[in-house]
């Protein structure tokens, strides 16, 4: 019985797992998309399959329930479906932390790319050489490295590149290569200023972030409060987990708290999100 709510609460988390990205799924096909392929079809594609996936998924849940339910009892399901929900909350954070410290990163690196390009320009060396450098100080550029020294199409893998959240820095910088090889200006000299643009641009990143920090951890405390008042019920005597697992108004409270700390979550998210983690910002990867 253990094993089934293990496998429960497995499925649901892997069930709601994000799917990778666009860029991803462009470096890792095995063939070029044919230029006249229309992507908003591709993309519909990927989309169907998607949502079958975990729609199949989600079915392989509600089946797993209906066994753990006629075998065990509902007590078992609410508690198993409580338990997938809460660790789909904490991943879900936890996750998303993780990603802003790592684009957080990827910024950081790509300014010092960016920094050592336009040295490396200002001493004279060429681009391809100049690109080399800075590809040591941000892995991202290592593709592009090679694509300069053969002769390929610099720009089109920067802009690819900068589809990585924290990267989209060098889609600017594309640009600037671009103009550079059109119209023969000075690449250092616009490295440079791009450098210094990506920095102010950081630096305010920063003090937004910093502001609102205190937000998101008052509302991480409030959405865990439930867990101490739990404590303070068994302190005086009663069982409020008998309550909330075995009888049906506890299933509605524990139902409609769970909800509760879960939209307060999404609510103090959607309100704390920087301008350019929006995805209709245009800074954001799509």
């Amino acid at each position: 019985m253990q094993a089934l709510t293990a496998l429960l609460v497995l499925i649901t988390v892997v069930a709601l797992l994000p799917t990778p990205t666009r860029a991803l799924h462009r470096l890792n096909s095995p063939t070029a998309r044919p230029r006249g392929q229309s992507q908003l079809s591709t993309g519909g594609g990927e989309f169907a399959r998607s949502a079958g996936r975990r729609l199949g998924i989600l079915a392989a849940v509600v089946a797993i329930g209906i066994l753990i339910a006629a075998s065990a009892g509902p007590s078992v399901v609410v508690v198993a479906l409580a338990v997938g929900v809460i660790a789909m909350v904490v991943i879900s954070q936890r996750a998303r932390s993780v990603r802003r410290r790592a684009a957080t990163a990827r910024r950081a690196t790509v300014i010092e790319a960016c920094d050592v390009l336009a040295a490396e320009l200002s001493a004279g060396r060429p681009p391809a050489i100049a690109l080399e450098g800075a590809a040591t100080v941000c892995p991202d550029l290592k593709v592009a490295s090679a694509a300069a020294k053969l002769g390929g199409d610099v720009p089109a893998l920067l802009e690819l590149i900068a589809e990585s959240p924290g990267a989209e820095g060098l889609r600017a910088l594309a640009a600037a290569w671009r103009v550079a090889d059109e119209s023969g200006a000075a690449f250092a000299l616009i490295t440079e200023r791009l450098a210094d643009s990506l920095r102010a641009d950081e630096s305010i990143r920063r003090q937004i972030t910093t502001g609102v920090a205190g937000s998101r951890a008052t509302a991480r405390l409030l959405a865990v409060l439930p867990v101490f008042g739990t404590a303070l019920g068994y302190a005086i005597g009663a069982d409020p987990l008998a309550f909330l697992t075995k009888t049906p108004p506890g299933w509605l409270c524990l139902a409609l708290g769970l909800t509760l700390s879960i939209l307060g979550l999404r609510w103090t998210d959607a309100q704390t999100t920087p301008p350019w983690e929006t995805p209709h910002h245009p800074n954001h990867p799509t």
